[in-house]
């Protein structure tokens, strides 16, 4: 289940190359909002310095968010609420089945007469 979430949440293909049919892996993915936010804490606005006689790729921060078409602004909204609420989520879910798992196991406790 996790393999999926990993290839398609931008770590190894940029995001406007993903077909469509796989977006709902795409926007289910929590690697794709934890990376977002990694590269515009990191990127946005910084300077990018070379050696001296050899060519830069980027030539600052803004560059790199733009090749991985991240938006600065998306920092809060929607990958820290996206995160927020895939946490909660798997929480609840996961309290749930624990909850029908013991429910299931649980057998009541006969008395015993005298």
């Amino acid at each position: 289940m996790i393999l999926p979430f990993f290839l398609f949440g931008g770590l190894y293909q940029n995001e406007a190359s993903t077909p469509y049919y796989f977006y709902p892996i795409k926007y289910g993915s929590w690697f794709r909002y934890s990376f977002g936010m990694v590269l515009i804490s990191e990127f946005q606005d910084a300077e990018i310095s070379c050696e001296e006689g050899k060519q830069c790729v980027f030539k600052d921060g803004n560059q790199v968010l733009d090749y991985y078409h991240l938006d600065a602004n998306d920092m809060w909204f929607p990958d820290l609420f996206a995160l927020a609420v895939m946490t909660v989520g798997y929480m609840a879910f996961s309290c749930l089945f624990l909850w029908l798992r013991i429910k299931e196991k649980r057998r009541p406790i006969k008395e015993k007469k005298l």
